[in-house]
């Protein structure tokens, strides 16, 4: 009595979790869709819509207790005969896209063959392949009466169908393989999306609760389980919007530089630390100067990668450190009238890396203004030195000033 109650149970688990797969799946398609995208669940098959012009019907297979795609799996053959019949029926409309999605990284030669069957003489070959596998050689397909009955009554339908109905299903089949975590895959397009890394988690439960309450809302009433790209994308960004700290701030992808990495900087005796050196800077400026710059490198190449900036923005803002240097400069010029050059250039590098300027609208990490001016200043566009540029454009300049 207790195994039977512990096999229900873990039967009613699994169902469970099949269901939970459709609807990981249902949301993975909604993240990848285009404007006036549909997306639904449980009317042309498990998970279906229109997208990017055309429309899928996807069957959805957990693999949690077995290899669904493998030749003689029953689920494999149920759901190309379930296909045919409903391109048979009318059903599943001309044109539509099939897709067969097992959440785990099974292999199955026969799915797999049938996936990559491109042209329709690929498809031809392939199902010639198969019938004599399964069936035998024709016309005595001595083999047919061997397949088990379980199995035979879809093969039969597939197998038996005609060549050229066949064949388009075939066309316009794919095979997606997961990799055991469904849940994921849908972190990891989250995340190929411009929002803080730390916030994927949340944008998922809040995106996941909010499937789940509006599919549950369609049925209650009567209605298709149809979400368009529309409505979802709004609900998305209201979603980033509430718990995204980066549409205000652009969250730093930097770490500090290895010890190794700081060496190479002074080996190569990069301009932005020869402005230093002209200037009498301390050791623990010239240490901050390759920290900053070198994690300010950093943060630009992510957030220009990621989307987060666009590449625009950081001319624009380099404009904008180029200006507030200036401004700088003329105060300075006042304050130090009469003071060493080597003075100057310390106050005016002071009042620059105190500075905070906004990259795109958005406050950047501490790290990122001060490693952006020593940019402009490797490429000489700014200096400390009131002299600076003539004195690192002669050769042995640093040797001369000092």
């Amino acid at each position: 009595m207790a195994r039977k109650s512990q096999d229900g149970a873990n039967g009613a688990l699994g169902q469970f979790y099949g269901y939970g797969i459709q609807e990981a799946r249902f949301l993975h398609h909604l993240l990848r869709s285009r404007p006036g995208d549909t997306v639904a669940l449980e009317c042309l098959d498990d998970v279906s819509g229109g997208q990017n012009g055309s429309k899928f019907a996807e069957q959805v297979k957990s693999g949690l207790a077995h290899n669904p795609i493998s030749d003689r799996s029953v689920d494999l053959w149920k759901t190309l005969a379930n296909w045919l019949n409903g391109r048979r029926s009318g059903k599943i409309p001309a044109g539509t896209q099939f897709v067969l999605y097992v959440a785990q990284p099974y292999q199955g030669k026969i799915a797999q063959q049938l996936s990559d069957s491109v042209t329709r003489q690929d498809a031809h070959a392939a199902i010639a392949a198969i019938r004599k596998e399964f069936w035998g050689d024709a016309p005595n397909f001595d083999k047919r009466a061997s397949v088990p009955e379980t199995l035979a009554k879809h093969v039969d339908i597939v197998l038996s169908a005609r060549e050229n109905a066949l064949v388009d299903i075939i066309q316009a089949f794919t095979l997606e393989q997961g990799i055991g975590a469904p849940y994921d895959e849908i972190r990891q397009e989250i995340a190929c999306a411009p929002v803080g890394a730390e916030n994927v988690e949340q944008i998922l439960h809040q995106l996941t609760g909010w499937i789940r309450t509006t599919v549950f809302d369609r049925i209650e009433k009567r209605n298709p389980a149809v979400v368009s790209r529309d409505e979802f994308h709004e609900e998305y960004l209201a979603v980033v919007r509430k718990v995204d700290r980066s549409d205000t701030t652009l969250p730093s992808r930097a770490t500090p530089p290895t010890p190794e990495a700081v060496q190479a900087e002074f080996l190569l005796e990069q301009m932005y630390l020869r402005q230093l050196h002209i200037i009498g800077a301390e050791q623990d400026v010239l240490y901050d100067a390759i920290n900053t710059f070198l994690m300010a490198a950093t943060d630009r190449t992510e957030w220009a990668k990621r989307g987060y900036i666009h590449r625009d923005s950081l001319v624009e803002y380099e404009a904008a450190l180029k200006r507030a240097w200036t401004a700088k400069k003329m105060a300075v010029k006042v304050q130090m009238r009469g003071k060493p050059p080597e003075d100057f250039g310390a106050v005016l590098l002071a009042s620059c890396l105190e500075a905070s300027v906004p990259l795109q609208g958005k406050t950047v990490s501490t790290h990122f203004t001060p490693g952006s001016f020593h940019k402009l200043a490797n490429a000489l566009t700014i200096g400390w030195h009131p002299d600076f540029a003539t004195l690192l454009e002669r050769p042995g300049g640093i040797a001369d000033a000092a």
